[in-house]
């Protein structure tokens, strides 16, 4: 129950990381102010080497609660774009060093905003899991 609790406390920083990387890459990027995509980039790196103790955090608590019918299609859709998440912004830092090529280009902005949009839907579940199902509060309690 303890990572269950401690899960919803620690999220909020690697979520807040990816999100600002991503608005000032693709800002800087496209208004050519590479300082700003600088930030963005280390932003974006930061956020993603956070996450990835905060998902296995996550993970243990997920194991410490009974999961209910009623929210489990929650948990799921909150598990696939947390997944999704890391394994996205995995991607765009491996394209970051290849860059120089048009297409990698290409793709790693459009990876970025596939990876804004799946780090918001991870957020927007694990919230309803929270706020709407008081978990972890309201299980073996």
């Amino acid at each position: 129950m303890f990572f269950a609790k401690l899960h919803p406390l620690l999220v909020h920083f690697p979520i807040g990381l990816l999100v600002t990387g991503t608005l000032f890459e693709l800002y800087g990027n496209f208004r050519g102010e590479k300082i700003v995509a600088k930030a963005g980039s280390f932003n974006i790196k930061f956020g993603f080497w956070c996450s990835i103790p905060v998902a296995v955090i996550g993970f243990f608590g997920l194991m410490s609660l009974e999961l209910k019918d009623e929210f489990k299609p929650f948990v799921a859709k909150h598990l696939l774009f947390t997944f999704s998440t890391i394994i996205i912004f995995f991607c765009v830092i491996l394209l970051s060093r290849f860059r120089y090529k048009t297409w990698c280009n290409v793709l790693h902005h459009f990876l970025l905003m596939v990876g804004l949009f799946t780090v918001l839907n991870a957020g927007f579940y694990g919230g309803e899991l929270v706020h709407r199902f008081n978990l972890p509060a309201g299980i073996g309690n």
